[in-house]
């Protein structure tokens, strides 16, 4: 039996098996279930911005959340260790957060089982195939934008 191919219903099948290997790599994370994708994704924006002065006002932004969000995210991280919150000297209102050891830990972590997924994905393909396969998805992204 022959089924015509659906550019998008292979994306999404291709996706479903992604986030079914991420899954596998993932378990067995110390936090396990209760570390959320979005405290693992501003843990990431933190990580990648340590040079940076962060706020809450610009993880507010950078993720599109309330306040009233970003600040029960922030006091979750902050009480399991993974970010602390210093006042700013030029604004005694304002309160930079920072990264703990912990959270540097398991961003590295993250990373490692990050890049053993892309190179399981990978597996096989030329470096030119997979500059094409990115030149095509961003085509495939304009085109629905």
């Amino acid at each position: 039996m022959h089924q015509e191919q659906h550019v998008g219903y292979e994306i999404k099948a291709l996706a479903n098996l992604l986030r079914r290997k991420v899954l596998e790599t993932t378990t067995g994370t110390p936090e396990g279930d209760e570390f959320t994708e979005m405290q693992a994704k501003i843990l990431g924006f933190l990580c990648h911005n340590r040079d940076q002065e962060v706020c809450q006002k610009d993880i507010e932004e950078a993720f599109y959340i309330r306040r009233s969000t970003a600040s029960r995210l922030l006091k979750r991280l902050e009480a399991e260790g993974f970010i602390v919150r210093q006042s700013v000297s030029r604004d005694a209102r304002l309160k930079q957060v920072s990264t703990t050891p912990k959270a540097d830990a398991l961003f590295q972590e993250i990373n490692k089982r990050i890049s053993h997924v892309e190179e399981t994905l990978t597996r096989g393909l030329s470096q030119q195939e997979v500059e094409q396969f990115l030149v095509t998805v961003e085509k495939l992204k304009q085109n629905l934008m």
